[in-house]
């Protein structure tokens, strides 16, 4: 796929680009297990063949969330409202149900997930300063710093003593490993801010352990506690890593190309810290070298509203603005590959569309 760059178009500081960047097309459309589909597919529809174990997921969610007083239960209330795609219970129920029946073991990953799932979303918004989270207050708004690194750590500790609970020492290791490779790749994340020679191989290994790791280990665990075998089991983990890596290079370019009102969080904070994403590795080697300077001089300059926007209009003007979706859709692609391990069943099919929906989401 080859992206020409225009010259004289936009209306930015970096007008008048020459040059092309230029990769092999990561999509055949002859091949049908990467043809997209002619509509954004419909969660609700992805979700129905597991409707009754989603609401169960809901209920025990809702039941550990309502069993506090005072400040602590004011705050589970509010993070309640941050229920979102449920994404990763419904990738671990997926995954049991298409080898075979759901038990216990599958809804108590699908809680435990969530709930580190929302610590790191509270924990998000005090390193990113964000001010929304699903079109409400976020926590640190609403309560402050202090109060919302501990209530994350305390969601952090909750998860681990339901998931100690769960009769399986697999588990327990894995669910344990997954939250140390997710704080390694926040931490890999905070340390690279501003780097500007950051490689797209450096942000791929730090988004997969902040987000696709977790991922792989709902879709591993899923097939696990269905009695899967190990190969399996760890071509599923593969899987979740997969659409959990597209996933994230989605979120960032939401974070530029996105609306605040559709995405129902705050944008543009990831320009705001410095965090180099893919849309933007992918834009600097389409520039002349002394464009490409300014632009990180303009990166590196305090936040302003016209940050965000002067970059969509650079990433249109120079002709890349789809080169990160196109990367996600290199690994949607693989993601659905993978699952010629399962047997072809509804469960099966809603994670193909499951996947899809990754890259066609607009929140």
């Amino acid at each position: 796929m080859n992206y020409e760059l225009k010259d004289g178009a936009g209306k930015n500081h970096w007008e008048g680009f020459s040059g092309e960047v230029s990769m092999a097309d990561p999509m055949d459309p002859g091949d049908p297990m990467t043809t997209k589909p002619a509509a954004r597919p419909d969660l609700n529809r992805i979700y129905e063949p597991i409707a009754a174990e989603i609401e169960e997921v809901e209920r025990r969610i809702q039941a550990q969330m309502a069993t506090y007083n005072g400040v602590v239960g004011q705050l589970m209330g509010h993070v309640s409202r941050f229920a979102g795609k449920r994404m990763r219970p419904s990738v671990c129920i997926l995954a049991g149900k298409s080898l075979g029946r759901v038990t216990d073991v599958h809804y108590d990953v699908a809680v435990v997930a969530e709930m580190i799932h929302n610590a790191t979303l509270v924990h998000d918004d005090v390193l990113d300063g964000a001010d929304t989270r699903r079109n409400i207050s976020s926590v640190n708004h609403k309560w402050g710093t202090d109060i919302s690194v501990l209530f994350g750590d305390y969601l952090f500790a909750k998860a681990f003593a339901l998931c100690a609970a769960i009769p399986s020492r697999d588990v327990l290791l894995t669910m344990a490993e997954t939250a140390k490779v997710m704080c390694l790749g926040e931490l890999l994340q905070s340390v690279h801010r501003y780097n500007f020679n950051i490689s797209e191989a450096e942000y791929i290994d730090i988004i997969t352990r902040k987000t696709a790791y977790l991922f792989g280990s709902c879709a591993e665990l899923g097939a696990l506690a269905s009695g899967a075998e190990a190969e399996v089991r760890e071509t599923m983990r593969e899987f979740g890593t997969d659409i959990g890596i597209a996933f994230q290079i989605v979120d960032d370019w939401l974070d530029l190309i996105g609306t605040e009102r559709e995405v129902g969080k705050t944008l543009g904070t990831d320009l705001d810290k410095g965090k180099i994403t893919l849309p933007l590795i992918g834009l600097f080697p389409a520039l002349p070298e002394r464009r490409r300077k300014e632009l990180q001089e303009f990166i590196s300059r305090p936040s302003g509203d016209d940050k965000r926007r002067a970059i969509v209009e650079l990433l249109e003007s120079t002709g890349v603005k789809g080169y990160a979706l196109d990367r996600a859709e290199v690994y949607i692609r693989s993601a659905r590959e993978k699952l010629g391990v399962l047997p072809r069943n509804a469960y099966r099919d809603a994670l193909e569309c499951l996947a899809d929906y990754v890259t066609y989401r607009n929140h």
